[in-house]
């Protein structure tokens, strides 16, 4: 790191050693990034009682993989169980601890040790980063010791208006994972706490770069399980429009809202296809039927479907009902056409509604091309 970046460093780093806080904090630059990770500790006695960190420290690298002495940081969120560093320049950083509350105290888990550089992580400028999961097993410590532990436990619960005591957890680190699974799993269970921050930009970015799928849609209260995924030739979908099955129409299928008009479509079309000239000339399509919309922006912007993102544009049109005069009675139709390339062919969806009708079946439309899997079921490419 130059001396200009170690000082932003140490003055973010000093923003962000306050104690955990409720709220996440703005970033003080835009070229500053957010970490996360996941630590957890199986007890002792019982393994299956695991407790996630809420609090974690960590610590810069210089360009050889030493420490950079007093540039270090604590955690300013806890959520989903991961614990999130926030505001910090680009750089190499390295977990170098993490604590949990438990029984009325704070327990610290034990100090990663210098020779875990291999683990650190790379934050970008302005992006998100994953430290990795750590799953620590709990050891019993000798027992005299343990009386002393328990006399501060139980010290203070008789004195609860006192600060915290912070005990150690004697544990030894079992599993190390920085897979991309782990991260996404990680990037998704925060984000929905960063909503309405500048945070949840850089991790949704992060998880298009990744071509991480959403979730599946769960259904069910007590037991909340996936909805199940139905196949189709060329893809799989959720039934989360919840629009009844879906009628065949040439080279795709379709959906039509009860109890109303609007109505969604999804294509494939092959390379081989009679009439189709490529993904390039369906672009310049897309893009000149959009111009043509006087009524709309004649923007050409991304939508993203299941792993994937695509052009999309939308126009309004008028149908005239047989009969009737230009200028009578009208039904005004908006559409959303999304097309999305898959090798020498490509994918059409499509939405189509009257225009005050659209506006409400746009969101459940979006839901419903993010929980698609796209290619063929037996190959299970998205």
């Amino acid at each position: 790191m130059t001396r200009s970046v170690a000082c932003a460093l140490a003055s973010a780093l000093l923003f962000c050693s306050c104690a955990t806080i409720a709220r996440p904090p703005q970033p003080t630059s835009l070229d500053h990034g957010l970490l996360i990770a996941r630590v957890l500790s199986r007890g002792a006695l019982i393994r299956y009682f695991v407790s996630a960190a809420d609090a974690g420290a960590l610590e810069a690298l210089d360009a050889s993989g030493a420490p950079m002495p007093g540039l270090k940081a604590v955690s300013g969120l806890a959520a989903g169980g991961y614990i999130v560093f926030f505001d910090l320049p680009a750089g190499r950083y390295i977990l170098r601890g993490a604590s949990f509350a438990s029984r009325g105290v704070r327990y610290q888990l034990p100090s990663l040790a210098s020779s875990a550089a291999q683990r650190a992580a790379v934050l970008r400028p302005g992006g998100a980063a994953f430290l990795g999961v750590y799953n620590y097993d709990a050891n019993w410590p000798e027992f005299e010791t343990a009386l002393k532990r328990c006399g501060r436990i139980i010290g203070h619960w008789l004195t609860p208006w006192l600060r915290r005591p912070v005990l150690p957890r004697d544990a030894d680190l079992r599993i190390f994972d920085s897979s991309l699974a782990a991260e996404v799993a990680a990037l998704q269970a925060v984000r929905g706490a960063l909503s309405g921050t500048q945070w949840r930009r850089a991790v949704d970015a992060r998880l298009r770069e990744l071509s991480a799928a959403e979730p599946a849609k769960l259904e069910g209260t007590l037991r909340p399980r996936p909805l199940p995924l139905q196949a189709e030739t060329m893809l799989s979908w959720r039934d989360t429009l919840q629009w009844g099955e879906p009628r065949r129409v040439p080279a795709g299928i379709a959906w039509q809202r009860p109890g109303g008009t609007a109505q969604i479509a999804v294509f494939y079309t092959t390379a081989a296809a009679p009439g189709f000239a490529g993904w390039d000339a369906a672009v310049a399509e897309l893009r000149r039927a959009a111009a043509a919309s006087v009524e709309d922006s004649s923007e050409v912007y991304e939508v993203r479907v299941a792993t994937r993102s695509g052009p999309a544009a939308r126009v309004t049109t008028y149908r005239y009902p047989d009969g009737a005069l230009v200028g009578s009675r009208t039904t005004v139709f908006q559409t959303e056409t999304t097309l999305i390339p898959d090798g020498g062919g490509l994918f059409t969806f499509r939405l189509r509604a009257p225009r005050a009708e659209f506006s409400s079946v746009l969101p459940v439309y979006r839901e419903f091309l993010l929980q698609l899997v796209l290619g063929s079921p037996q190959a299970k490419n998205d």
